[in-house]
C-alpha cells in the first residue's frame, strides 16, 4: 500500500521549478511545513547530460541534524507514486542499488510542533564526497541544481 503522505525537501519543491514537482502540487494538497531528522547533501554527478546536481537526504538519530520541507497529501497514491519511484529511478526496471529509497519518516510539523509519519524520498549511496548542507534547506542551494 502506498503511502498517504509525501515529505519533499528538494527538487520536487517549487523553489526548483521542476516538472515533477508541478505534477505533485496538481495531484496533492499541501499540508504544511516540517523538518525530518536527517543530514543534507548536494550530490554532483556527470551523466550524459553533463553535469548533474541535486539534493539527497539520508536520515540521522541526532537531533540536531534537520532537513526541511514540506508535507502533501497525495490524491491518488497510484499511480502517482510509480511516476515518483520512476522519477527517483526506484521503481521497476531500474537496477539495484536504488540511489533512492521511498521510506516512512517522522515529520516535525512546524505549524504546532506535531508528529505526522509520512514518506520520503531517502538517499542511499555513499555521500562521503558531497557537499553537506548544514542548513538542512534545499532554497539555499536551488539556484546550483540541474
Amino acid at each position: 500500500m502506498r503511502p498517504e503522505f509525501l515529505f519533499v525537501y528538494g527538487t520536487l519543491l517549487s523553489v526548483a521549478e521542476h516538472p515533477m514537482g508541478r505534477l505533485l502540487r496538481e495531484s496533492a494538497d499541501e499540508v504544511g511545513s516540517g523538518f525530518i531528522r536527517a543530514r543534507l547533501y548536494l550530490i554532483e554527478e556527470i551523466d550524459q547530460f553533463g553535469t548533474n546536481i541535486y539534493p539527497g537526504a539520508v536520515p540521522s538519530a541526532f537531533d540536531e541534524d534537520r532537513v526541511y520541507g514540506i508535507v502533501y497529501r497525495i490524491h491518488t497514491p497510484e499511480p502517482m507514486f510509480t511516476k515518483f519511484d520512476a522519477y527517483e529511478a526506484c521503481g521497476e526496471g531500474y537496477p539495484e542499488p536504488y540511489e533512492f529509497l521511498l521510506r516512512p519518516i517522522d515529520v516535525r510539523m512546524e505549524q504546532d510542533n506535531s508528529i505526522l509519519r509520512a514518506a520520503t524520498y531517502a538517499y542511499t549511496w555513499d555521500v562521503s564526497r558531497a557537499q553537506h548542507i548544514a542548513s538542512g534547506r534545499f532554497n539555499q542551494v536551488a539556484s546550483q541544481v540541474r
